[in-house]
């Protein structure tokens, strides 16, 4: 059975933009930038209230907390998270090049300004593989190994002086936290939140993927047991790659059995939790648990003495004595430090906004990069390394129940008994058992090599999109990603905006919709009328290419027309000329010749002046029969006109325009800049001389604003009344004011006569119509 559609009939004038204003009474809006500087420096008890609640949000859910309620599974949640944290911190440590205290300084220190300034309940800061690499990075090139060895001529050996190297890097990561965080607070205080949307979801999972992929090839020295030497820059991940090839036959196996059977081990247990996630209250703290076993295992066995294994070694108890930052460094670490603000703050707000989506509740995202950038500011002054959202950390947090920023605060206080009493327990913990932590929490990143295959089927742009940022980032370092996916993806933007197919519509058959002819056959052309549609902001970078597209679906050049006409008329006028002046000078010849005859053969008699003046005067009647030939502008330009002395005028056919209006429908048009403005202005200023009438239909209230302060209607013959608020308006127009027969005529002869003033430069009609 058919279903009944329902229908609907509409009785009203067709209005133009200028009846609709008046009618109904169009409100003129300004916003002075007086009010505006008042408005935002205004001060005031309420104001100031607003400030400290929206930079400081614990003021805003402190007194609501419901600690009967709550409480406990926050603690809950903040101790099992902590003991993911404290594993974890110290394996990203190795990936900064740095010793592993620093990761337990970068999961301490950062969560106490998070705590009142953070939006995101659930959230714990921490450290991130992809920063701590990056970081490593600048370590790896601002405090090279070479700059701490010497030859010990004694043991006949190359010794690093590893203390004071670790020290100096570790000056180095603060210096570089300082910096990353005084550009977040900037951009937080300049409500900049929202550059992270110019990052697409394409680029983020490209780079994550690359990242990923560098993280796990930096780890392997550690589960293998061997030494690589550092690179930093382009194609590093290649030569640290081949290196650890080459050096497989110098395996530590004993490092490498701690690596498996923890890797086995973690992925065993992840696999039953996520299954069984239902049944487990909160989740089962693996990493810790594999950190003790593998420390207990090896301690007391001596195992690292005997088979020579990479260890954590000493870790120093109690807090760090606080530096300051070394500013004459920042300028050789500004753009990685811009890298880290942008992509932490980045990672950070995806997490935050998932968290909210899920819980209900909002995240601001200028606050969440002021409070991440004072998290790093703190911790800089304490040696961390530049921190965001630990990731692992607060999915724990939040599977286990956790509701408020108290977890973070339980997960702070478990990493600070850490590391005031049982760091010194770590010493003997093999690196390579913290290498197969950092690889297993890769397996949801690396997954993601398959995103081109589904992105292929969706969105091409969006997988070159993936592919560009995941190649750039492997291979050319992640400073270098970053860079190039962000301008990868500005570019297709651009490019899809700036190639936008615009078509020709046609009216559906006893309907007031207009659609492309090429997608739906039951449409018609109407009669002496072309629309046009265009999808796509107008602006300087599609203006002309806008513009050329309606020359393409029209079938007609303005421009070209109109330089045609002015350069036929001229070399008419240039050969009717000519063409006077050998006439005139054959005339001439021919009376000197009579004259010289007459003056041989005449009689001995006196001629009077007048006589011979009336002789010239008869002369100059004859010359002045000289036939002219009448030229139409719009005629056939192409053949050629040769008329022969005493034939009748040249006479040629009217060739009438293929259209009266043009119709453009800008409803896909949400913004115009000054070169859209212009091109529009040129274009209706050249159909008018073409006697072809210009409309605009479904012009949206911003590009009408903009039309009107870019000088359209001042600078063209059109008016508001020449735009109309849908196509059929504008259609129902163009047929009310289609040219009848005599008026036809009077345009023909308004177009002649225009096309006949060619007194004017060419230079100028160029400028004019281009």
């Amino acid at each position: 059975m058919q279903q009944v559609r329902p229908r609907y009939a509409i009785d009203r004038p067709g209005f133009s933009q200028r009846e609709f204003d008046e009618e109904f009474e169009r409100k003129r809006r300004s916003f002075p930038l007086g009010d505006k500087v008042k408005k935002t420096l205004r001060c005031s008890g309420g104001r100031l209230r607003s400030l400290l609640f929206r930079h400081l949000p614990v003021l805003g859910w402190l007194p609501k907390y419901n600690a009967r309620q709550n409480l406990l599974c926050d603690v809950i949640s903040g101790v099992s998270a902590g003991t993911i944290q404290v594993p974890q911190g110290m394996a990203f440590a190795l990936l900064a090049n740095l010793p592993p205290v620093n990761g337990l300084y970068s999961s301490f220190f950062p969560l106490i300004p998070y705590f009142f300034m953070g939006t995101a309940h659930q959230m714990v800061p921490g450290t991130f593989a992809v920063l701590s690499i990056m970081v490593g990075m600048v370590c790896l090139r601002l405090a090279p190994e070479s700059q701490f060895s010497h030859f010990n001529h004694t043991l006949n050996a190359t010794i690093v002086d590893e203390e004071r190297m670790n020290q100096v890097r570790l000056a180095v990561s603060g210096t570089l936290a300082c910096l990353t965080a005084i550009i977040q607070i900037g951009l937080g205080f300049m409500q900049f939140g929202f550059v992270a949307i110019y990052l697409s979801e394409s680029f983020i999972r490209g780079f994550m993927t690359a990242a990923g992929l560098q993280i796990l090839i930096s780890v392997l020295k550690y589960i293998f047991g061997i030494t690589v030497p550092p690179y930093s820059g382009p194609l590093a991940v290649v030569y640290t790659l081949i290196d650890i090839c080459c050096g497989l036959p110098h395996t530590n196996i004993a490092s490498l059995l701690f690596a498996l059977v923890s890797t086995v081990a973690l992925i065993i247990v992840k696999e039953l939790s996520a299954r069984y996630r239902h049944k487990v209250p909160f989740p089962l703290p693996m990493e810790i648990i594999i950190v003790v076993v593998a420390t207990a295992i090896s301690g007391p066995l001596d195992l690292p003495q005997k088979y020579h294994m990479d260890i954590v070694g000493e870790i120093p108890l109690g807090f760090p004595a606080p530096i300051l930052p070394t500013v004459t460094e920042w300028g050789d670490m500004l753009s990685t430090a811009f890298s880290l603000a942008i992509v932490g703050y980045v990672i950070n707000l995806a997490m935050g906004r998932t968290l909210a989506a899920k819980h209900g509740y909002d995240v601001d995202p200028n606050q969440e990069m002021l409070a991440l950038g004072f998290s790093n500011f703190l911790g800089g002054f304490f040696k961390i390394h530049v921190i965001c959202c630990a990731l692992s950390v607060t999915l724990a947090v939040d599977s286990a129940g956790g509701s408020s920023q108290f977890s973070s605060l339980c997960v702070m206080l478990v990493v600070m008994i850490t590391m005031l009493a049982l760091g010194t327990y770590l010493k003997p913990l093999p690196k390579s058992v913290l290498g197969a932590l950092i690889a297993v929490n890769l397996k949801n990143t690396l997954l993601q090599l398959s995103d081109p295959y589904y992105l292929w089927k969706k969105n091409k742009l969006d997988c070159c999109v993936w592919l560009v940022s995941f190649l750039a980032t492997f291979f050319l370092s992640l400073p270098f990603g970053v860079a190039t996916g962000v301008g990868f993806s500005i570019l297709v933007v651009v490019f899809q905006t700036q190639f936008r197919n615009g078509s020709e519509v046609a009216q559906i058959m006893d309907t007031d919709l207009y659609k492309n002819p090429k997608v739906y056959n039951k449409v018609k052309l109407l009669e002496g009328v072309k629309i046009m549609s265009y999808c796509s902001p107008l602006y300087f970078a599609n203006a002309e290419i806008f513009r050329r597209k309606v020359i393409k679906k029209t079938g007609l050049d303005p421009g070209k027309v109109l330089l045609a006409r002015k350069k036929f008329l001229k070399k008419q006028q240039e050969k009717e000329a000519r063409e006077l002046k050998a006439m005139q000078d054959q005339q001439k010849k021919e009376a000197m010749r009579r004259k010289m005859s007459s003056l041989v053969t005449m009689k001995s008699q006196t001629i009077s002046q007048i006589d011979l003046q009336s002789d010239f005067d008869s002369n100059g009647a004859a010359s002045a029969d000289v036939p002219t030939s009448y030229v139409n502008p719009c005629c056939d330009i192409t053949g050629s006109f040769d008329q022969l002395p005493g034939a009748p005028p040249v006479t040629m056919e009217m060739q009438p325009m293929p259209f009266h209006t043009l119709i453009l429908d800008l409803g896909g048009v949400c913004f115009i800049d000054l070169m859209g403005t212009k091109v529009i202005t040129k274009m209706i200023n050249t159909y008018s001389m073409l006697g072809i009438r210009l409309y605009l239909a479904n012009v949206q209230a911003q590009v009408l604003e903009e039309l009107e302060s870019g000088g359209v209607f001042e600078e063209s013959c059109i008016t508001t009344s020449d735009l109309f608020l849908s196509v059929h308006d504008a259609v129902l127009f163009a047929q009310s004011k289609s040219p009848t027969p005599s008026a036809a005529g009077e345009a023909e002869r308004q177009k002649i006569k225009l096309a006949f003033d060619i007194q004017e430069e060419d230079g100028d009609l160029e400028q004019e119509l281009f």
